[in-house]
């Protein structure tokens, strides 16, 4: 896999669907899941479940690595390395209304009733 660190790791994903996510355990063991994301204000975001396993990693180790990649999770580009942190919660609606723009499928899921609570997480390419 080749690792790219540059200021142009956004414009090289935004044309992707889908980027593969990889946080770290405490052991440094890598975790990838393919994730829906978004571009606003030049920083990628991303959201999930506050309870997911990958923002507890994040809570624990805000240094991420991500690739364009299919929904199924096979990377198809070269990795980025960057770092992560959850948005406060006043940022979460933009967030969601920008996935929603985006992702038809993500209108459909916000029409089920989920009582687990969301987060968004940005994510910023390291130079």
């Amino acid at each position: 896999m080749k690792h790219i660190d540059e200021p142009g790791a956004v414009a090289a994903i935004e044309n992707a669907r889908c980027i593969s996510l990889t946080t770290f355990k405490k052991d440094r063991t890598a975790v990838s899941t393919p994730i829906w994301f978004n571009i606003l204000d030049g920083k990628i975001v991303v959201t999930t479940e506050a309870e997911a396993w990958k923002t507890k990693r994040i809570a624990n180790n805000p240094q991420v690595q991500f690739a364009t990649c299919s929904l199924r999770g096979k990377v198809t580009g070269p990795t980025f390395h960057a770092t992560a942190r959850v948005l406060p919660a006043t940022e979460l609606p933009r967030v969601m209304a920008a996935k929603k723009r985006r992702y038809f499928t993500a209108r459909l899921i916000q029409l089920m009733p989920s009582k687990r609570d969301q987060v968004a997480i940005e994510i910023t390419p390291v130079r």
